[in-house]
């Protein structure tokens, strides 16, 4: 149980911020983050089907646990390793190495430790035992995904190391270092544990029986008026057939489910994304956006029981939600829901972007460090302005196609009266710095940070001749940094309260600085005075996160409709000899889910957030609408149950079997 403790810690809490790393560390696009990580998703949900066969076929379990626990191991350190900032190593290559081999370690995991701890068990002896440990087991996943979800943000973004304002390394690699610590005390106790050597499963002849099936049902093989799978008789018993039979009924359904998926695993990345530009400060605490995602399980673990002994019993009362079929359906239109209030939120958090440069203009700032207010003017342009002192001008639409010069008149009480000549360029924000007579030029950045930071830049004029020059932070009690003459480079800093001192004096003071939003702090010295002034070029996250609850609760409402029901539905509907061959599907469900993710990212990736979101409304609705419609001619039961020893084995020792056990835990906290 420790290792399933470890590798839920390791795999919940650094899909909390994976997204956030790959944007604002290795400077992918929103689309291109969510790609990577639903890809990796995908993955994780497709390699446990082969971790089953190694482990029922090949190595057994505990092997199979072992060595790829040490791969998951080696993938969460080399992710923490590359996020060293000083370290020069292929950044992108390196995680993107990193995130696969911890796939392939869950893949070794997830299937496997659960049935290795059921093997321990004589049963029937020790069922009640059994039925205990699996109780545990379902705390323990809880506990180690809940606690990641809720720490795993703090130390990325509380604790600072080497040099940055965040410390992903530690945030990756403490996942790592337990998963080793687990190895050591898994290995321990070896010589008490129950070995059962690989026996197989019917995966493989699954698929060979439906393969030969549809071959035979090509080359015309079939008799009239009997099923195709009814000329594989000849090499399978009837039985077994039956039950491919009933599987397969089971498995038509199956093929519009994952857009449910498709939906609820957006939860860790277009969700978090979206909260990066909300403002998290709920009263006296302050959300993180990777921490938004504990709402999901905290509702789901309260939900579930409530749902069990009181809601569902008193809708059926009422002849409503009567089947595992209803309440699929009722969770597909709720996560089409939840992506409505998605997409009408992310419309209302539009208003507080920033306007960004745009093709055929370029935007303008000049910024006045002088004593005195300075004047400009362009009879062409119409711009006819008046800048005070320490303050600027702002124009975000000035027509440039490539690389245009534009003249402006300056004149002031303190400066020579000068045409000065302005370079300007297509899609870019270009400012200019106006101290005495010298204007100096550079590339500007009006968009907010990537992490959530704020951003802030100083100006400094000439006459500021100390040098020790310091930004402090005033909720930190510390110098955040040194500031030099002239324009410095945009930095990201911690929201926070800020002060501007000068050999111990302070010039400015109560310089609030928020999450996403951009400023421009100008010094200057008249006289023996020094003055400051910031100025905000972008506006900081003002719509709060509590707008994203309703869709958070909504969608993790309709997961316990669907997830919960659907894997209850697919365990019990399912023939005792195909268990395995069920959950396996039901994996590759999620996987396909995250895979359409992938499809619809690159197919849209010049729409717009809510058009992205409304794109998926429009899919779960279409989905739900041909499931119900399959829905109503499926057959409820199988009837015939057999308690032939060897059922009761091959369901004892598949290792996916005992996985699904689980599973429904595990969706509760993995979204």
């Amino acid at each position: 149980m420790l290792a399933e403790f470890c590798e839920r810690f390791s795999y919940s809490g650094m899909r909390a911020f994976l997204t956030i790393y790959l944007r604002s560390k290795l400077g992918y696009t929103d689309e291109g983050a969510t790609e990577i990580y639903h890809v990796f998703s995908t993955f994780v949900y497709f390699f446990p089907i082969l971790g089953g066969i190694i482990a029922d076929n090949y190595l057994g379990k505990f092997r199979t646990i072992l060595y790829l626990m040490f791969v998951y191991a080696a993938g969460n350190i080399l992710v923490a390793v590359t996020a060293i900032p000083y370290l020069e190593l292929p950044k992108r290559l390196c995680t993107i190495l990193g995130l696969f081999l911890i796939t392939l370690g869950t893949g070794g995991i997830k299937p496997c430790v659960t049935s290795f701890g059921g093997d321990q068990f004589n049963l029937p002896r020790q069922e009640k035992q059994l039925a205990l440990y699996f109780s545990i087991l379902y705390f323990n996943i809880c506990t180690g995904s809940l606690i990641a979800k809720t720490v795993s943000p703090i130390l990325r973004s509380d604790v600072h190391c080497f040099g940055d304002k965040d410390c992903y390394s530690l945030a990756f690699g403490a996942p790592g270092f337990i998963v080793l610590i687990s190895i050591v005390i898994f290995v321990s106790a070896k010589s008490k544990y129950i070995m059962k050597k690989p026996e197989g499963n019917l995966l493989f002849d699954f698929i060979k029986c439906v393969s030969l099936g549809l071959k035979n049902a090509l080359l015309k093989r079939t008799e009239k008026h009997s099923h195709w799978l009814d000329s594989t008789q000849h090499r399978y018993d009837k039985r077994f057939i039956r039950d491919v039979k009933k599987t397969l009924s089971i498995l038509m359904l199956f093929t519009v489910l994952p857009m449910f998926w498709a939906l609820l695993d957006q939860m860790g990345s277009r969700w978090t994304l979206q909260a990066t530009k909300m403002d998290g400060h709920l009263g006296f605490i302050t959300i993180k956006p990777d921490q938004l995602q504990v709402l999901g399980p905290i509702w789901i673990l309260i939900l579930i029981p409530l749902a069990q002994k009181y809601i569902y019993p008193y809708l059926e009362k009422y002849n409503i939600l009567t089947n595992p079929l209803h309440k699929l359906t009722l969770g597909g239109v709720l996560a089409g829901v939840a992506f409505i209030a998605s997409g009408l939120v992310e419309i209302y958090i539009k208003t507080t972007y920033p306007q960004l440069p745009q093709l055929g203009y370029s935007q303008l700032r000049l910024f006045n460090g002088n004593p005195c207010s300075i004047s400009i003017h362009n009879n062409h342009m119409g711009i006819v302005y008046t800048i005070p002192s320490l303050s600027h001008y702002t124009n975000k639409h000035i027509p440039v196609k490539g690389i245009e010069d534009m003249q402006l008149s300056l004149g002031g009480d303190c400066i020579k009266g000068t045409d000065e000549v302005f370079t300007l360029n297509e899609n870019k924000a270009t400012s200019f710095f106006v101290d005495g007579n010298n204007v100096v030029r550079f590339n500007d950045n009006v968009d907010k940070s990537k992490s959530g930071l704020p951003f802030v830049r100083f100006l400094v004029t000439d006459r500021v001749k100390q040098q020790n020059v310091t930004l402090f932070n005033e909720n930190r009690n510390e110098i955040e940094s040194y500031i030099n003459n002239g324009v410095s480079v945009q930095t990201e800093v911690y929201m926070s309260q800020y002060s501007v001192r000068i050999g111990g004096k302070v010039v400015i003071s109560d310089m609030a600085m928020k999450n996403g939003g951009v400023y421009t702090v100008m010094i200057d010295k008249n006289g023996d005075d020094y003055i400051s002034k910031m100025i905000v070029i972008t506006e900081p996250n003002s719509v709060t996160m509590a707008l994203l609850f309703p869709q958070f609760l909504i969608i993790s409402t309709a997961e316990v409709l669907f997830a919960v029901t659907g894997n209850e539905f697919a365990f019990k509907e399912a023939p005792e000899s195909m268990k395995a061959v069920m959950t396996a599907v039901w994996l590759l469900t999620e996987a396909a889910g995250n895979v359409i993710i992938i499809v619809i990212t690159r197919l849209f990736a010049n729409y717009e957030q809510e058009t992205q979101s409304f794109i998926f409304t429009g899919m779960i609705f279409i989905s739900i609408s041909v499931f119900h419609f399959m829905a109503k001619g499926y057959q409820f039961g199988f009837t015939e149950v057999t308690n032939s020893i060897e059922v009761r084995k091959e369901r004892r020792s598949s290792s996916r079997v005992s996985y699904h056990q689980v599973k429904q835990a595990e969706d509760c906290l993995e979204s």
